[in-house]
């Protein structure tokens, strides 16, 4: 096995690093979308003040990046079955997938789909409202336009 990995789009290098950089930091929303099952869940953001706002929910941004939108990304395992200072969604459960160690909630927060990765033993059902967290280390965001990553 290799310890690095290069990753193409259309014939066009988009980042080369390690399996765990590559996943942590991705370069852009291609190279993001493209590592990790489930996949990565982007939510179109706008952004004032320091904060990023979706549809259905807010995030205190870690720095400035000078831009009025953005899409905003975070994995299934960076939300948590908590509601946390940082980021508290009310999602709209469509789908439970459980999988023994992992279980897996589809739905919507405000108008936008997201998974969640939560505890096998958190109780829910499809139909069900839940309020979940977001662990802010998990976040990254990118630009609207040109769809690289700030952080």
């Amino acid at each position: 096995m290799g310890d690095r990995i290069a990753i193409m789009n259309a014939g066009i290098l988009q980042q080369v690093g390690s399996p765990d950089d590559i996943y942590d930091h991705p370069a852009n929303l291609f190279v993001a979308g493209f590592i990790g099952t489930p996949t990565m869940n982007f939510v179109p953001v706008t952004m004032s003040d320091g904060s990023a706002k979706a549809s259905g929910f807010s995030v205190k941004l870690p720095q400035h990046v000078g831009a009025e939108k953005g899409m905003l990304g975070f994995r299934p395992e960076a939300v948590t079955d908590k509601p946390s200072e940082f980021a508290t969604l009310e999602m709209n459960v469509e789908v439970v997938e459980r999988l023994g160690s992992d279980q897996f909630l589809y739905g919507a927060v405000g108008a936008d789909q997201v998974t969640a990765r939560v505890d096998p033993r958190m109780k829910v059902a499809p139909g069900d409202k839940v309020r979940l967290g977001m662990d802010h280390r998990g976040m990254h965001l990118f630009d609207a336009e040109k769809e690289s990553a700030y952080f």
